[in-house]
């Protein structure tokens, strides 16, 4: 996989917290099991890079 695809599983995740709110726990749950998905693809993922980029941004 490339960043490219890192990117775009981010921002799914991201949106899926955005429409989806009250399912926050499930979502996390499939944020970090996709972050070890990719880090198990590329030793040199960055976890948190990831995460931040899964958040939905604050207004």
């Amino acid at each position: 996989m490339s960043r490219k695809h890192y990117r775009a599983f981010a921002q799914v995740l991201r949106q899926a917290r955005e429409y989806y709110p009250k399912d926050r726990d499930a979502i996390n749950f499939v944020v970090r099991q996709v972050a070890d998905i990719c880090a198990e693809d590329n030793r040199a993922f960055r976890r948190q890079q990831f995460y931040d980029a899964a958040e939905p941004e604050t207004t």
